[in-house]
């Protein structure tokens, strides 16, 4: 069985472009999948995490109103009145600071036995109650009890106690008396959704305060569900109306109470659904826009590429190439490497024009130095000449090894005096000091001061200073002045060496020394033979050196010497 044409390689762009989109979009759609899931979970999540929070804060909000009980009650319990235990006295001052908080105020012996009761009137006959302080008697420190049948309230009241102290010892447990309706006003202040509730009860799970049905649930157990998930700060139950919800508890550090916010099940399903609904929704529109452009990609893809082709085949037939910029990088690569390659065999034979001038040109210049050196030699005494001519071409071959070293980019003054004083370089740092800073001279500024360096070394080893033992040698440059008036400065200083005296006549070594840098530097040389040893100095503008106003960073000048 045969494939369909379009199913055997090879296959058009387009088609590859096809394959490619669903071979992107498979794992997208299950990476799709995952995220929706964990969408949904998140979505959960946050309404789990926002219910937890909301029981963290009212427990705060709990833990600073019963301190703020505790407080009022260690300030009583230091009155002057209860330390002579003049309780009548200590229920007056408690009637006056609690009864329009809506608290009670009650004094027991360490036997439970009630002294006063700030709910009824003093001097009433109370109860005693066995039990209710052991938690205090035992620890000395105040406690906030569970839920109970108040002996003389007779309904569901909670109880803050804090020990009274005499030497060390208990005497009395003072306690306020709290109403459930207290808890149910704080729970009251959160603002809850109307669809969550709030719940606070005792270390038993028994209700102290709801935020709706209050009166019916208050002093009943909560669901057996709710209470053995309660440790987990989350978890999924059925509330005392009977709904399915999810719990964010929180625990009070002051009563060891504990906060419980639930939210409808339903609600928490509901908003999930709708997330993952916008999610889809979402990445179904992105998906259409996503066909629409990659049907857009693949036209600008095949357009360019189709150019390329057209552009091939002109080159092949030796037509002229031509090639519009697309949109496509890769397009656009192939397309102007074809429009170069029309150009190549031009630009190669322009190229080799141009390499076969540059040589012709510089051979010029170095068959005129050459020819330069040979006319004005001494021709009368053939052996000297070949000597002497020699003797120059050395001097001339270091030059030009420097500079094509350099690739015609000027040469170090450096390099260039310790390439002319190659043969005395075991004296170089003794009876040779070459000192200057870094500067670079121009190719024919650099032919000729090599060449009368070379004149200068080989005059100093014959009768100057590097003819004997003694005699020393100091070449120094630099650059001195500043903008248009700089100016490249060169000196030879020859001392302890033999007497100078001046010669009999001038020449060619002299028209090396002076004559020709004068010439190829626009330079003023002057050359001094003083008895202590010869002077030969250089100065020159400094466009013959690259540090110069007009050829600072240029390129190499080639002109002929």
């Amino acid at each position: 069985m045969k494939l369909p044409s379009l199913l055997r390689p090879p296959w058009p762009v387009s088609f590859l472009l096809a394959l490619s989109i669903i071979a992107l979009a498979v794992p997208l759609l299950a990476l799709l999948g995952m995220e929706a899931t964990r969408l949904t979970s998140s979505e959960r999540a946050r309404l789990f995490g926002e219910a937890r929070r909301s029981a963290e804060r009212i427990a705060a909000d709990l833990d600073q109103t019963l301190n703020g009980y505790i407080a009022v009650l260690e300030s009583l319990a230091t009155t002057p009145a209860l330390g002579e235990d003049d309780f009548a006295t200590v229920y007056r001052q408690a009637q006056a600071a609690l009864s329009s908080r809506g608290l009670y105020a009650f004094l027991r012996d360490p036997g439970g036995q009630q002294i006063f009761n700030t709910r009824v009137p003093y001097g009433t006959a109370l109860p005693r109650s066995q039990g209710f302080d052991d938690q205090v008697l035992q620890t000395n420190r105040p406690y906030v009890s569970d839920v109970v049948i108040g002996d003389v309230a007779k309904r569901p009241v909670m109880a803050v106690s804090v020990p009274v102290l005499r030497n060390g010892k208990l005497r009395y447990v003072l306690s306020l008396s709290l109403e459930p309706a207290l808890m149910k006003e704080l729970l009251d202040r959160q603002k809850m959704p109307p669809d969550w509730r709030a719940t606070i009860a005792d270390r038993k799970g028994v209700v102290i305060a709801r935020t709706r049905l209050h009166e019916e649930f208050v002093g009943k157990p909560l669901s057996e569900v709710s209470r053995s998930d309660s440790a987990e700060r989350q978890s999924e139950g059925t509330d005392l109306e009977g709904r399915s919800v999810k719990w964010g508890t929180a625990p009070s550090a002051v009563s060891d109470w504990k906060v419980y916010v639930s939210v409808p099940a339903a609600l928490v399903d509901a908003a999930a659904r709708e997330a993952l609904l916008s999610y889809v929704l979402i990445v179904a529109a992105f998906t259409c826009v996503g066909i629409a452009g990659a049907v857009g990609v693949a036209r600008i893809i095949t357009k360019p590429l189709n150019m390329a082709e057209d552009a091939a085949k002109a080159l092949g037939e030796g037509r002229a190439v031509q090639f519009e910029p697309t949109l496509v990088t890769e397009a656009n690569a192939i397309g102007t490497a074809l429009v170069e390659a029309a150009q190549l065999r031009e630009q190669a034979e322009q190229q080799i024009m141009l390499l076969m001038r540059e040589v012709n040109h510089r051979s010029k210049n170095m068959l005129a130095v050459v020819q330069a050196i040979a006319r004005q030699m001494p021709t009368s005494d053939p052996k000297l000449f070949v000597r002497q001519f020699s003797d120059r071409i050395v001097g001339l071959a270091a030059s030009q090894d420097l500079l094509i070293e350099s690739n015609w980019q000027g040469v170090r003054v450096a390099d260039l005096v310790r390439s002319q004083l190659s043969l005395f370089r075991e004296l170089i740092g003794t009876r040779i000091e070459i000192t200057g800073p870094p500067v670079r001279l121009q190719p024919p500024a650099a032919q000729a001061i090599g060449m009368a360096l070379h004149e200068l070394a080989t005059n100093a080893s014959k009768y100057g200073a590097l003819s004997d033992n003694e005699g020393k040698v100091r070449v120094s440059w630099g650059v001195e002045g500043k903008a248009d008036a700089r100016e490249f400065c060169l000196e030879w200083a020859e001392s302890g060496g033999p007497p100078v005296k001046p010669p009999d006549r001038r020449g060619f070594g002299y028209t090396i020394m002076v004559a020709m840098v004068e010439k190829s530097l626009d330079a003023t040389v002057d050359v001094s033979y003083a008895p202590e040893g010869l002077v030969w100095k250089v100065r020159a503008p400094a466009r013959c050196t690259y540090e110069g106003p007009t050829t600072m960073g240029g390129p190499a000048k080639r002109g002929g010497v």
